[in-house]
Order: structure tokens, then sequence, then C-alpha cells
């Protein structure tokens, strides 16, 4: 019975391993991204009436392979 067990045994374990070692298809280039417009800020102004302005800073990609 113990044969039977480990003859099972190391037939699904060998079944796994032969299925996760099959050769991969390559998947298509991902579509490259389109930029969205960006939004048009209107100038700040604070209670004193003043007009203030803004900075934003953008992080930059990283370079594509």
């Amino acid at each position: 019975m113990k044969k039977l067990i480990t003859m099972t045994l190391v037939l699904a374990l060998a079944t796994v391993f032969a299925a996760g070692c099959k050769k991969k298809e390559e998947a298509p280039a991902p579509a490259p991204a389109v930029e969205a417009p960006k939004p048009v800020q209107a100038p700040m102004t604070g209670k004193s009436g003043v007009t203030t302005t803004t900075t934003t800073t953008t992080t930059p990609e990283a370079p594509k392979k």
C-alpha cells in the first residue's frame, strides 16, 4: 500500500514538474501608452487678492526596454 501511495505522489510530482517546464509562448508586445493631455490649472488667488503661481514636477519615466 505504501508503494502505491509513493508511486502516485511521484507520478503527480513528475507531471506537475513537466507541465511547469513547457516552453512558454512569447506574449505580444504591449501597445504604446498614449499620454492624456494635462489639465490647465487656473491661477490661484490668495485672501489678499494677489495672484500666486504654483509649480508642478513630474516623475521621470523608466527607460523602455
